[in-house]
């Protein structure tokens, strides 16, 4: 009878082994924080000189870059499922869809017809 009462408590555990953890070396990490350093001296640098219209351009050029080094290594999203890729890339669309409408909007102010109505100055 003892034993058929430890049969009934007994509950089968089922462990599922086919996620592994991903474990990046310390070389993959000191690469990709050498490289951000060395960025963020760039941005600095570029930040001195000035390259007229395209001063805003190469300031988000290197920040997207160093941004994408930071979510793909130390983040993880290299080694992470596709649905955290695709909604990774999805707000990366809609931020670039913002910035472009705000572009759009910021490079036709002042183009008011001047019959209907003044310039704010």
């Amino acid at each position: 009878m003892a034993n058929t009462s430890h049969d009934s408590h007994h509950h089968d555990v089922v462990v599922d082994h086919s996620h592994h953890g991903h474990v990046s070396t310390f070389q993959i990490f000191l690469r990709v924080y050498v490289t951000l350093c060395v960025l963020t001296i760039v941005t600095v640098a570029a930040s001195q000189v000035d390259f007229g219209g395209a001063n805003m351009l190469i300031a988000v050029l290197i920040a997207s870059i160093k941004a994408s080094l930071v979510v793909t290594f130390f983040m993880h999203l290299k080694w992470d499922t596709a649905m955290n890729n695709i909604a990774f890339l999805g707000s990366l669309l809609f931020l670039s869809l913002l910035f472009l409408f705000t572009l759009a909007d910021f490079a036709t102010r002042g183009m008011a017809d001047p019959t209907q109505m003044s310039p704010i100055r």
